[in-house]
């Protein structure tokens, strides 16, 4: 909302500056976003008045004007077509610059020495009309400078008016604010009219058939006017604050809308049907063509402005070409009216139209200054265009406005803000906003909105009042008091935290991505297919297809890194996600969101110096991660099971992590075809585990085994046994069937090759013995030993190699 220093000071006396004004209305909750000074872009330029005018010989369309300067007599030569005797012009002697930073110099032109120029608007950078003079009012004093004469030094504030406040999207409303700041009176402007003619109602008439919508319509008619440019003052105010001027009728619509804060249209009475207004939603079919030149197709909710036969404005928003001013326009409609502020920006958000009347009636407008704002605009029109407004206006006023009654308490009012303020101070600050006040005994008082105040609602509405007068800065600053006491640790971010840590050490990076992916990165890791129970929730309204599902995994993001990665030949990786997936629920209803963990590793073990083997990462290392994982978290039961159905994953290299006999996620190689299809050219090893699993079976217990305090004995062994035995099942045979003695069993070989036979294996290892009571004798380790041979090795069908 931009409003000028000149035109707050129409309506009330002060004389701060602008930069202190803008600090005062900041200060207010109205924050001042900028404050430009403008001023004449011309110098030297000086009022005269024309005194005579002559045709020069042989040149029909140039005049030799005779001028009084107010300090003597020029003659200059002029070409504009509305030259006129006694008329008071601008003229730019000798020396002086135009807004183009021309310098005017004497010149003779057929014998004649022209001393300067007369000048239109254009030149001097006051608009764009350059069809003539600039012609001033013919008491304006001589020889006085233009710029002081016009007013043309002013500031420009910007406020940004937050969309509580219609009340401040008006000059009046903005005024209101400093005054009652400032305690200064409050200037209204006069909405006092004169009238002839007959009465209103013989001319025109008005019916609402959506009451609900349009609350109230007032109409006002002027007849014998005339279209015509507005006069130069409303024409530089309303370019000032970002309006375009067009003419005397449409730009007081617009003047009175900022001044007051009530749109207006006005209609050419005599091109609406029947000479009257109804106001009603659509017909099946119905089409607008609007002002800015748009047909525009209707819904069955947009509220429109109708004649006796067709649409004629869309109501509240803009009006129709049909209806519209034009230059021989002579009798006008004037419509001021209340809109349903829902419906309104509803219509503006569907039609894509926002106007500065939409703006104002989708925040609600003051409903009962529709009649004011009315008067005030047709009086303007009829003293700028001429004419007779007709007596009377056709107020139709199907729902009233009933102001709402605040009870409120001043003890209240300080409790809340914390002060001490009086009784008496507190109706001060609300009768200064014209708040209407009733005393209700000793501390309670009631108070009632003006209708221009549709913020003010209950009681916090109005302690917020009384802190903006009062001032923020006044509020005093009170520490909290209340005893400390740590908060529960969640046990879920704990865990977060432990497996951030955890992974970092490890020499993994951390990632977070996008929960909105492509349907294409969920399908193509097996999770898409409608009957698969895990097909993406879609986003009704996705920024882009890039963004058009909710991932029900995170590996496909993880991939995408990696890809991205390696194309850029950054080929060693370690990195994970802590993140929700979101599975779609059975019934149709909101996802299920689901925690989970995922990590990859791919490219070398080590990272590249002189002193490291160059290995690559192999499924081993990622067994040892979730082995870690799995051990800090003091999960002690936990497997490993071969699954083939994993459609991201190798056949052959991928198994679902089991804790408890319940599947907590899978690990692998990347499958072959995927690899291929993501143009990732080395081996990829993936897990991604269910984190609320993990969490939920955690063991945080520590179990301490002392040293044992007796020196240990070793065996070693070497079996050769059928290479399709799992090496789990064959330390689980050598555990149970392990005397008490044996404290560790360690693999640390394996071969495969001559004379071993291809479909066979040789394990080697190391089983170490140690009583915790005494020190074992040689013989009484070989017997243990031999024992637990004997019994270990039918059960796995090996022989001793």
């Amino acid at each position: 909302m931009k409003v000028t220093l000149q035109w707050l000071q129409d309506h009330i006396e002060i004389s701060d500056t602008a930069d202190e004004i803008a600090a005062l209305l900041t200060h207010q909750g109205l924050e001042v976003s900028s404050c430009t000074q403008v001023r004449a872009g011309f110098e030297g330029v000086r009022t005269c008045r024309i005194l005579s005018a002559e045709i020069v010989p042989g040149l029909e369309k140039l005049w030799t004007c005779r001028l009084d300067t107010g300090r003597g007599e020029a003659v200059v030569l002029c070409g504009a077509p509305n030259v006129r005797v006694g008329a008071v012009a601008a003229l730019a002697a000798p020396g002086s610059r135009l807004a183009s930073g021309q310098r005017i110099q004497a010149t003779r032109i057929r014998g004649v020495l022209s001393e300067g120029m007369l000048c239109s608007e254009a030149e001097l950078g006051l608009s764009e009309d350059h069809s003539g003079i600039l012609l001033l009012a013919d008491d304006t004093p001589l020889g006085k400078d233009l710029a002081d004469v016009l007013s043309l030094a002013d500031h420009v504030l910007d406020v940004e008016v937050t969309p509580n406040r219609p009340d401040c999207l008006s000059v009046i409303g903005i005024a209101r604010e400093i005054a009652a700041k400032k305690r200064l009176p409050l200037r209204y402007p006069d909405s006092s009219i004169r009238e002839a003619g007959p009465p209103v109602g013989e001319v025109t008439s008005v019916e609402i058939l959506s009451p609900e919508r349009c609350p109230r319509y007032v109409a006002r008619v002027l007849e014998g006017v005339r279209i015509g440019p507005s006069p130069f003052g409303l024409r530089r105010r309303l370019s000032l604050v970002g309006l375009r001027p067009i003419n005397n009728i449409v730009d007081v619509t617009n003047f009175v809308m900022w001044e007051l804060g009530q749109p207006l249209h006005a209609f050419d009475l005599d091109r609406l049907e029947d000479r009257r207004i109804v106001v009603r939603l659509p017909r099946e079919g119905e089409s607008l063509a609007t002002l800015d030149g748009v047909e525009r197709r209707l819904s069955g909710e947009d509220l429109l402005i109708c004649d006796g036969r067709r649409p004629v404005a869309l109501a509240g928003i803009m009006g129709g070409q049909e209806s519209e001013i034009r230059e021989d326009t002579a009798r006008i409609l004037l419509e001021s009216a209340f809109f349903e502020p829902r419906g309104i920006r509803r219509t503006a958000k569907r039609q894509c139209l926002s106007t500065e009347a939409s703006y104002r009636f989708e925040r609600e407008i003051d409903r009962q200054g529709v009649l004011r704002a009315a008067d005030r605009a047709a009086e303007m029109m009829r003293q700028l265009a001429g004419g007779s407004v007709l007596r009377g206006a056709v107020d139709v006023y199907p729902v009233p406005y009933r102001p709402k009654a605040i009870a409120l308490s001043a003890s209240k009012v300080n409790r809340l803000l914390g002060t001490s303020l009086e009784k008496g101070q507190i109706l001060d600050f609300l009768q200064r906003l014209d708040l209407r006040l009733e005393d209700a005994g000793e501390d309670a008082f009631t108070v009632t909105a003006p209708s221009f105040r549709p913020d003010i609602r209950e009681e916090m509405d109005v302690v917020e009042e009384v802190a903006r007068l009062n001032g923020y800065d006044r509020i005093p600053t009170r520490m909290p008091v209340g005893p400390l006491s740590a908060a529960a640790a969640d046990p879920e971010r704990t865990a977060e935290e432990k497996i951030r840590d955890l992974l970092v050490g490890l020499g993994f990076q951390e990632v977070v991505q996008y929960s909105f992916v492509p349907r294409s990165w969920v399908e193509m890791m097996g999770n898409g297919a409608p009957d698969s129970g895990m097909a993406p929730v879609a986003l009704q309204n996705p920024l882009s297809e890039a963004q058009a599902v909710l991932r029900t995994t995170l590996a496909g993001s993880l991939l995408d890194a990696v890809s991205r990665n390696i194309r850029k030949n950054n080929r060693n990786l370690k990195i994970f996600e802590l993140n929700k997936i979101f599975l779609p629920a059975p019934d149709g209803g909101l996802p299920r969101e689901q925690k989970r963990l995922a990590a990859i590793l791919t490219g070398r073990r080590y990272p590249r110096q002189w002193n490291q083997p160059s290995e690559e990462v192999d499924a081993y290392d990622l067994k040892g991660v979730i082995e870690v994982i799995l051990e800090a978290f003091g999960v002690r039961t936990f497997d490993w099971s071969p699954n083939e159905q994993i459609f991201s994953l190798h056949p052959g290299c991928s198994g679902d992590i089991v804790i408890n006999v319940t599947k907590a996620g899978h690990a692998g190689r990347l499958h072959p075809l995927l690899q291929e299809r993501l143009e990732i050219d080395q081996d990829v090893y993936l897990l991604e585990m269910e984190f609320g699993a993990l969490v939920a079976r955690q063991d945080e217990r520590k179990v301490y085994t002392p040293i044992g305090r007796f020196p240990a004995v070793q065996r070693d062994v070497a079996l050769i046994l059928d290479k399709a035995i799992p090496f789990r099942r064959i330390v689980e045979e050598m555990w149970s069937r392990a005397d008490r003695s044996v404290v560790r069993i360690d693999l640390f070989d394996l071969y495969r090759g001559p004379p071993v036979p291809d479909s066979q294996k040789s394990l080697a290892f190391r089983i170490t013995y140690q009583d915790p009571s005494r020190t074992l004798t040689d013989e009484e380790v070989n017997t243990l030993h031999q024992r637990f041979l004997d019994a270990l090795l039918p059960r796995l069908n090996a022989q001793l190699r």
